[in-house]
Parts: structure tokens; C-alpha cells; sequence
């Protein structure tokens, strides 16, 4: 009988929320090999999963996510990465699609951080939608005290979600960003003590499960096809994707609601 495989990545849903957990917590959620392949089923399955209509992605312990596992990389045999090839391959071929679906699938992503974010485990933190955190939190880019450049999609996000002056920084010096410095940025949406983490988290999470799914979908492309647009050009897409919300059943619906919560005002 084959030994049963460690789970490093948790799934979990309910009431349409997809809760996605690392599991490695005596690594800190250190992300290697099996990792890698765990992460990238669970968040491709919650996309295409039409019961689930916002993912959360948290971790178990004290961390969120210490990073890619060093040791791992270091190591010879399965799994090992020990060639600069071998380094953008893993980059370009696992995390690189996981990441960008983050990012664009057409539901809302919420990242709990009960604990550090840092190096990969930063970009899937600022890859999420919205991140709600525990005090104790932190943002880290820790690559250059290993002799390595910023990667994970971070050298896009973080300059967009903190200024290139933090980023510089934080890339330069690898000192953490604290909870409360990213709050103060708009880094961080909110903050909560961490006994009550999960718990906001998840009254957000059925908060956004029963709004329109069509609408958050549109407005998710909205504000990713605006990071790269003109004024202009972004107005035009709004048109564009306002046409198609105005011929959904969920505008009429909405409409409809409106207008009876009005009539019984009067």
C-alpha cells in the first residue's frame, strides 16, 4: 500500500467560500516541491469550482508563509532545484500560472495573514484581492540576504501598492514592512487582533459571497485591465463591461430590489 501523501496545502469550503490553508507549520509554510503541486491544484480547482464564490488563502501556525524552503533548494534529488535554469523554470512554469490566477480569476480572493509574509510568500499575499492581517504580520523581501532578485510578480505589485520608494527599500535592505506600516499604506485592507482573524475574515468572505458574482467578476477586470491602461482607454473598457452587466439578470435583479426597497420607505 502506497504511503499516504503529506498534505501541505488544507481545503476546506463552506457556504461558498473556498479556504485554502498552507500546512506546513513547523517550516513556517515554507513552500517547496510537493507544496508547489498542492497550491497550484487547490487554487486552480477553487477557480474553476462554481460553488465557490471567494477563495480565502491563509496559513496554519504562526505564519502565513516564510518563503520558498531554501533547504529544498539547496538539496540534491527529487524535487531539488540546484541550476540558475532550474530556479526560472520553477518561477515560470508553477508559480507563474498560480499567481496570475490569483489575480484574474473572476471571484473575490482574500488573504488572511495570521502571521510573516515573506519573499514568495509576500507576492502571494499582495497577488490576493483584499488582505486582512494580524498585527503581528509581516511583508518581507528577504532575497537579497541570499543573493537573489525580487520575483513572484512582487517587483509589479509591491511599487503599485506602496510607492517605489518602500519597495526600493524593502529590496535593498530586506527589513519587514510591519502590519501596521502596510496598513498605513493601504497595503493591508484591515487589521484584527489575531483571536479574531478568522472570524472577520470569514463574515467578509459571506459578505462578498452574496453580493453579484457577475458584478465583482467585472469589476476585478475593471481595475486590472486600469494598472496598465490610460484614463482613457480604461473608460472604454468600463463601457464595454457596463454594456454586458446592463443585459445581466443581475442588474435587472438589482434594479428590481431597489425599487421595492424604495416603495417601502414611502
Amino acid at each position: 500500500m502506497a504511503a499516504d501523501v503529506e498534505r501541505h496545502v488544507k481545503v476546506e469550503t463552506e457556504n461558498g467560500i473556498g479556504w485554502i490553508r498552507l500546512n506546513r507549520p513547523e517550516k513556517m509554510n515554507a513552500i517547496g516541491a510537493l507544496t508547489r503541486r498542492q497550491l497550484g491544484d487547490a487554487i486552480k480547482d477553487a477557480e474553476r469550482d462554481e460553488g465557490i464564490r471567494v477563495v480565502v488563502l491563509t496559513g496554519t501556525g504562526r505564519a502565513f508563509c516564510s518563503g520558498a524552503d531554501v533547504t529544498e533548494m539547496a538539496a540534491a534529488g527529487d524535487g531539488g532545484m540546484r541550476t540558475p535554469e532550474d530556479v526560472g523554470n520553477v518561477l515560470r512554469d508553477e508559480y507563474m500560472p498560480m499567481l496570475t490566477r490569483l489575480r484574474t480569476m473572476p471571484k473575490p480572493v482574500i488573504c488572511a495573514m495570521n502571521g510573516p509574509a515573506v519573499g514568495i510568500g509576500a507576492s502571494y499575499a499582495l497577488a490576493c484581492d483584499i488582505r486582512v492581517a494580524a498585527p503581528e504580520a509581516y511583508l518581507m523581501e528577504a532575497f537579497v540576504n541570499i543573493g537573489l532578485a525580487p520575483d513572484g510578480g512582487v517587483s509589479w505589485l509591491l511599487p503599485r501598492l506602496a510607492g517605489t520608494g518602500v519597495a526600493y527599500e524593502m529590496f535593498f535592505t530586506g527589513k519587514p514592512l510591519s502590519a501596521a506600516d502596510a496598513h498605513r499604506l493601504g497595503v493591508i485592507n484591515r487589521l484584527v487582533p489575531e483571536d479574531r482573524l478568522e472570524v472577520e475574515v470569514r463574515e467578509l468572505a459571506n459578505q462578498l459571497a452574496a453580493q453579484p458574482r457577475q458584478a465583482m467578476a467585472a469589476a476585478k477586470r475593471a481595475v486590472n485591465h486600469a494598472m496598465e491602461s490610460s484614463y482613457e482607454e480604461a473608460l472604454e473598457f468600463e463601457s464595454y463591461l457596463q454594456e454586458a452587466q446592463a443585459a445581466s439578470p443581475e442588474f435587472a435583479e438589482g434594479v428590481q430590489n431597489f425599487l421595492a426597497r424604495r416603495a417601502a420607505k414611502k
